[in-house]
């Protein structure tokens, strides 16, 4: 019998096996004639007590080396049932390694599980660290690219600018161009004035002289006293003033130019002479007569 099953074995298991008993009730013929005396009757029955103690003793040898083969033999369906519920946990596992492994187990389980979701927990976070570097690499190209959209904007901004002010520049030097040739002008137009009224009274002072000639040679004055009834007059134009054999027209919108004969007027057609009749100027083109105001 293998010591280490004996151990896992319940002390009842060990107690020896009762034999059947085999006392022999014998009759002498002494029991008739009243009970013996009490030394008598032990030596009487001494030997077979004997037999009796020698045949527990077999039967108790017996049993020991005829049980010892299913005890052995049990001892593996036993630690399958649960031992609380048997009430063999100490018997089962005395040094307590069993329960020991039972939880070194748990606790490695417990590990293990604890590794796996910290393993998992690692990895959702490398995948929403890998999102956000994702996400704010996408922000950053979004927001490049509107900087360089600013840039783009602020350029085309500062050369429009530049162009404006270049042109208001032109614009004012332009503007002051004319305001100087307006007062060119304008000084002209005095000088041209007083040309004009020394021009008027040289002419009077030859029409005074032509009427004293005319006074003597009266033939002579009537051939250039009238212009031709037959002469259309020109209503777009009219003549402003004469200086030096340039007339200076004006037109029904205020616009002015100057002509001189064999110059062509718009409207009017080529300039044939310029003439002083009856003390005014006029201007004798082909369409007919540009007259003063």
């Amino acid at each position: 019998m293998n010591p280490e099953s004996s151990r896992d074995l319940p002390p009842s298991a060990f107690e020896p096996a009762k034999p059947e008993s085999r006392d022999v009730t014998i009759w002498a013929a002494e029991t008739a004639s009243g009970p013996a005396p009490l030394s008598a009757r032990a030596s009487r029955y001494l030997p077979y007590g004997l037999v009796g103690a020698g045949l527990l003793v077999c039967g108790m040898a017996f049993a020991n080396f005829a049980t010892a083969p299913s005890l052995t033999d049990g001892v593996d369906e036993i630690s399958a049932i649960d031992a609380r519920q048997m009430g063999l946990a100490l018997n089962l596992d005395p040094t307590g390694s069993r329960a020991r492994d039972a939880a070194i187990s748990k606790d490695v389980g417990a590990l293990k599980a604890e590794i796996t979701r910290l393993r998992r927990a690692l990895d959702q976070s490398k995948n929403n660290q890998a999102s956000l570097s994702k996400a704010a690499a996408g922000q950053a190209a979004a927001s490049l690219d509107e900087v360089r959209a600013l840039k783009a904007e602020i350029a085309s901004l500062t050369k429009t600018l530049e162009e404006t002010r270049a042109a208001a520049a032109s614009k004012i030097d332009a503007l002051a161009s004319k305001v100087d040739q307006s007062k060119d002008d304008q000084a002209r137009l005095a000088e041209l004035r007083d040309r004009l009224d020394k021009m008027e009274k040289a002419s009077a002072e030859k029409t005074a002289s032509a009427e004293k000639v005319a006074k003597a040679d009266p033939e002579t004055t009537g051939s250039i006293s009238r212009p031709a009834a037959s002469e259309r007059v020109v209503r777009n134009w009219v003549v402003r003033d004469v200086y030096d054999g340039v007339a200076l027209l004006e037109g029904r919108g205020g616009d002015q130019i100057e002509v001189e004969r064999g110059a062509r007027a718009p409207g009017a057609g080529r300039v044939r002479s310029i003439q002083r009749r009856n003390g005014e100027w006029v201007v004798v083109t082909d369409s007919g007569v540009i007259l003063p105001r």
